[in-house]
C-alpha cells in the first residue's frame, strides 16, 4: 500500500518515516512516495525461506550452495535519485578473491540477481516501477515469485529490458539461471501442494547439515 501524503515531503522525512515503521513492516521510497509492505504471509515467508535456504545452505536435492555468491535477504538497494528500494532476496556474484561480509551487500554495487516474492504490499509497484529501476541499475537476472499463482518467472536483462526465460510451477529437479548448479523441485516453493493439498516440510527440516 502507499503511504498517504497530504503535502510534499523531502527524502529525509520520508526516510525517517520508513525507519519508524512497526516491526515486520517494510517501507520503500520512489517518486516522493512511501510504498509499504506488510509482514509476510505464511505462503510468502515459506517461498522466501526456501530460496534463501537453497542458495545459502544448499539444495534439498543435494547440490551445494552456488560458489562465489553473497546472498542477502531484505537487502536495501542503492538506487540513487532519492530512492530506497528493498529486495526480498538479492545476490552479488563476487570476484573469487573478494571477501564476503555475510548479511551485508557490497557498497555501491547493484546486485547481479534479485528475487521478489509478491504479496503483502504494492504488487503494481513491484511489477512496474521497481522492476524497471532494477533493469536500469544493471541487475542482470530477476526472479518474480507469485505464491498465490504458484509460479516462478525467471528474467534476464537484455539492454535494459526484461526477457522472460522460464516460468516454473511444479517441475522437478530444475535449475534457474544464474544458479544452474542448484537444482530444486519448483513445487517446494509453495506452502501447499495444490495437487494433493499437502503442506511440504519446512525448509529448516530439509536443510540441516
Amino acid at each position: 500500500m502507499r503511504h498517504p501524503r497530504t503535502s510534499p515531503l523531502g527524502f529525509d522525512e520520508l526516510l525517517s518515516r520508513v525507519r519508524d515503521l512497526q516491526a515486520g513492516y517494510r517501507g520503500q521510497i520512489c517518486g516522493g512516495e512511501i510504498f509499504i509492505t506488510e509482514p509476510p504471509s505464511p505462503a510468502r515467508a515459506h517461498a522466501m525461506a526456501e530460496i534463501m535456504a537453497t542458495l545459502v545452505a544448499g539444495s534439498p536435492l543435494g547440490d551445494p550452495p552456488p560458489a562465489g555468491w553473497q546472498i542477502v535477504g531484505n537487502a536495501e538497494i542503492a538506487a540513487g535519485g532519492e530512492r530506497l528500494l528493498v529486495a526480498d532476496v538479492a545476490g552479488w556474484h563476487l570476484d573469487k578473491n573478494a571477501e564476503i561480509d555475510e548479511g551485508k551487500p557490497p557498497p555501491k554495487a547493484p546486485p547481479t540477481w534479485i528475487c521478489e516474492v509478491l504479496g503483502g504490499g504494492p504488487r503494481a509497484f513491484t511489477l512496474t516501477a521497481k522492476r524497471t529501476i532494477y533493469a536500469q541499475l544493471g541487475v542482470q537476472f530477476l526472479w518474480i515469485v507469485d505464491p498465490d499463482a504458484q509460479v516462478l518467472e525467471v528474467f534476464q536483462n537484455q539492454r535494459g529490458k526484461w526477457l522472460l526465460l522460464a516460468a516454473l510451477s511444479e517441475e522437478r529437479a530444475v535449475a534457474a539461471i544464474p544458479f544452474e548448479s542448484a537444482h530444486f523441485d519448483a513445487s517446494d516453493l509453495w506452502l501447499t501442494d495444490r495437487r494433493s493439498s499437502k503442506t511440504p516440510n519446512p525448509p529448516s527440516s530439509r536443510h540441516r547439515a
